[in-house]
């Protein structure tokens, strides 16, 4: 979780409030925070936050706004966040059709007020590296650059360039460097370099003269982007790949800084006859159903109550209309995804102690669901055999489930649209995983012993809509002796002892050596309930296994029909 590190006398003079130690912690809760560490000589504070969803909170201004809420001292002041008028010409950036394959979106804004001081520019520094290396990615998604603004001129030009067409002084440098260089030999370039080396040209900024600022997301020029405590005219701008993402980190500092005393000047951004002007100020807008925050806290909730607190909260307008509350969220935000987080606002504002205690209707006491019996019975089985259990995926790859064993594609159910092909299927049998698990343990001493018990997917025509769950239990023996019959024993005294006489039947199939395998029956069935065989060892090859190896592998859903609703 993100933890904030400030002082107490910053935070104080954000809030406008005297903050003991025992009223902040309390304070806290409304932005799922917890003090940390408080040192109550120098002052030094530290916030760990319980909640990732909230970029904004992850810095002491954002934390300090959420505990003002909607009583800043200001009152509600986002409406003189501009200095000038709205009709004023703003700044231009123009991004160059050459970036839009590279890094395609840019965003700033010029903020004046007093100097940035120590303080400041240290949660300035630690806000923009918080930004930049959480929630843009490690600067893949978005990176945040700060600028003097005495040291250039606009507009800007956003472009890309070959890597050796363009040098410049670096940040931490006294020597300019090309901008392959730079990626080669400068410590940031170095840690980042990955995001630009598999391209042929790479993003700068440049002023109205010519002169590089910045080259996106590495680093800063030296003369022009080195901002230190006296500052008080400064630039500010985010590159990156998503605009919803460049926005809101291009917010979250504008309120920020707002907060400090600055004055914002918007900067406009021009992309072929597009323009974008940034910060904006208009925030998420969502519609809460009526009855919604009293379906959610089973109590009657007073419209009036439930307004006052949302604005309280820091919302920026609550209106009750025919169809709910139209609720306007503050700009800086992009977490409002659904009705029931204003009701959780709502509650947080109320305060969660609110709630009046009740005792329970009825009394029940917990136990195990009963469509679990037989697995837990295999457990205790197996592990009394000297088996150890594993865990594995529901979702692998195809050539895992199908080609790693010799065996057919036509009943694996495929994912629609797979993050990757590592993830791209339902298992329909636990012995590859079995086999992965055992082709990585050849240091450990053997004999291995392996089981698994878990869900699995088949389809049972050629269609994706119909599939059959079934809940399988298979294990792994292997060892420089073992054979069909060492484990053949233990699997058939395991079935007697679920009420199952088994037997064996000849089987030819992957990955099994023919004459060593069998199908597993029981007097019950009148179908195979399972398979049992020595692995083949062009088979134990693939899979970089040493040893001889046996596996099997029972459907418990035809072992007990009525347990998963399976009949014969």
């Amino acid at each position: 979780m993100p933890t904030l590190e400030t002082t107490l006398r910053d935070l104080e003079t954000l809030t406008g409030m005297t903050l003991p130690a025992d009223t902040l912690d309390l304070l806290l809760d409304w932005v799922k925070g917890e003090i940390k560490e408080l040192d109550p000589k120098t002052g030094t504070l530290k916030i760990e936050l319980n909640d990732t969803n909230r970029p904004d909170l992850w810095t002491v201004e954002g934390i300090a706004r959420q505990l003002r809420g909607g009583n800043s001292p200001s009152g509600r002041p986002w409406d003189r966040i501009f200095a000038g008028k709205e009709s004023d010409p703003s700044p231009v950036i123009r991004i160059h059709p050459s970036v839009l394959a590279v890094r395609p979106v840019i965003g700033g804004f010029i903020a004046r007020g007093p100097a940035l001081g120590e303080e400041g520019l240290a949660q300035l520094i630690q806000t923009q590296e918080r930004l930049s290396e959480l929630y843009g990615r490690k600067r893949a998604d978005v990176a945040v650059g700060i600028y003097p603004l005495k040291s250039f001129r606009f507009p800007l030009l956003y472009e890309a360039v070959a890597p050796d067409s363009v040098s410049f002084v670096p940040l931490g440098l006294d020597l300019p460097l090309s901008l392959r260089s730079i990626l080669d030999h400068h410590p940031k370039g170095r840690a980042y370099k990955n995001l630009l080396s598999s391209r042929d040209t790479y993003p700068i900024l440049r002023d109205d003269d010519g002169t590089v600022l910045s080259f996106p997301p590495i680093i800063n020029a030296r003369n022009i982007g080195e901002v230190s405590s006296p500052d008080a005219e400064l630039f500010v701008e985010a590159t990156g790949i998503d605009p919803g993402r460049v926005t809101l980190v291009i917010n979250i500092l504008a309120a920020n800084l707002f907060d400090r005393g600055f004055t914002l000047t918007p900067v406009t951004v021009e992309e072929s006859g597009k323009t974008t002007l940034y910060p904006c100020l208009e925030g998420p807008q969502i519609l809460v159903p009526a009855d919604l925050p009293g379906r959610v806290t089973g109590e009657d909730i007073d419209p009036d109550v439930f307004c006052r607190k949302l604005l309280d909260y820091g919302y920026v307008s609550v209106e009750v209309r025919k169809d709910g509350y139209h609720v306007q969220a503050p700009f800086y935000r992009d977490d409002i995804l659904h009705p029931v987080d204003c009701v959780e606002d709502f509650l947080i504002a109320r305060g969660y102690d609110s709630f009046v205690p009740s005792l329970p209707s009825s009394f029940t006491i917990g136990k195990e669901a009963s469509t679990r019996e037989p697995e837990e019975l295999v457990r205790r089985l197996m592990s009394g055999l000297g088996f150890q259990e594993i865990l594995s995926n529901i979702l692998t790859s195809m050539e895992k489930d199908t080609k790693d064993l010799g065996r057919p594609s036509d009943r694996t159910v495929e994912i629609d649209n797979p993050v990757s092909r590592q993830f791209g299927v339902v298992r329909s049998t636990l012995l590859s995983f079995l086999l992965s698990s055992e082709s990585q343990s050849s240091r450990f001493p053997y004999p291995h012993r392996l089981f698994e018990v878990g869900e699995v997917l088949e389809k049972t025509s050629g269609t994706m809509t119909d599939v059959n769950e079934k809940m399988l239990f298979s294990g792994l023996l292997s060892h420089p002796q073992a054979s069909l019959s060492e484990l053949a024993g233990m699997v058939f005294e395991v079935l007697r002892y679920m009420g199952h006489e088994p037997s064996l039947s000849p089987l030819e199939a992957s990955p099994y050596i023919t004459g060593r395998s069998g199908s597993l029956r029981t007097a019950k069935n009148s179908s195979p309930v399972g398979e049992i065989g020595e692995v083949h060892p062009e088979w134990l090859e693939r899979w970089g296994i040493r040893m001889p190896t046996v596996l099997f592998e029972i459907d418990l859903s035809k072992i007990y029909p009525d347990f998963y609703g399976k009949k014969e």
